[in-house]
């Protein structure tokens, strides 16, 4: 009797789950894509940020106290590149083991930031600087992508409302458009004539002021 009780319990259970998934409008409700692949993917997109990471942290570091020719970076730049790899190696590191989304997310954002302007300062200066920039910068928004996928910062969900968003707006048809760019061209020639008119009117009027000759 009491096996035949247990049954139903476990059935109740597993059909509340199931309605979990259902929305008010009765559709199944499913993870987007990214959602389920994220949390596959932040594993080796860790362990390569933090190797690339080491990498640009150890080469900077070399090539401050044993500079070489085809590395043409200043010692500000190589110094910065340096700090980015180090950053770059704690943030891979902490994606191994710590489970919060929002810190991992900072991190790989300002890592992201960081390598975007160290790519945008050497970029004309050599192969090797222009190679390593455009690597920390793809290694870094993967990690940032696997973060987001993983723990559902919000990224994601920020973009796909955005652009739904934008699918809502009414957007005017091609003789709208023209009507109203007409009307806007036609509108700052008409103040352009005016403030015109009224510049060689107060000029010449003051011009005629300053000619007059008293006593």
């Amino acid at each position: 009797m009491a096996q035949n009780l247990s049954t139903p319990k476990k059935d109740a259970k597993s059909a509340d789950k199931k309605i979990v998934k259902i929305d008010a409008h009765g559709h199944s409700h499913k993870k987007p894509f990214w959602s389920q692949l994220g949390p596959k993917l932040l594993l080796p997109a860790s362990i390569l940020l933090a190797a690339g990471g080491l990498f640009l942290a150890v080469y900077n570091t070399m090539q401050i106290l044993t500079p070489s020719e085809g590395y043409t970076l200043s010692t500000g730049l190589k110094i910065a590149s340096g700090l980015l790899g180090l950053l770059m190696a704690i943030a891979g590191i902490l994606g191994l083991f710590v489970k919060k989304g929002k810190t991992l997310m900072t991190l790989g954002a300002l890592s992201l930031v960081y390598a975007l302007v160290i790519l945008t300062a050497s970029a004309k200066m050599g192969t090797m600087a222009l190679v390593c920039g455009i690597a920390a910068v793809v290694i870094t928004l993967f990690y940032v992508l696997a973060v987001d996928g993983k723990h559902e910062v919000g990224l994601f969900r920020f973009l796909r409302e955005m652009i739904g968003e934008v699918k809502k707006l009414t957007w005017l048809s091609g003789k709208e458009l023209f009507s109203h760019t007409l009307a806007v061209v036609v509108f700052v020639l008409a103040m352009a004539l005016l403030i015109g008119l009224l510049d060689l009117a107060f000029s010449s009027g003051f011009g005629a002021l300053s000619s007059i000759k008293i006593g």
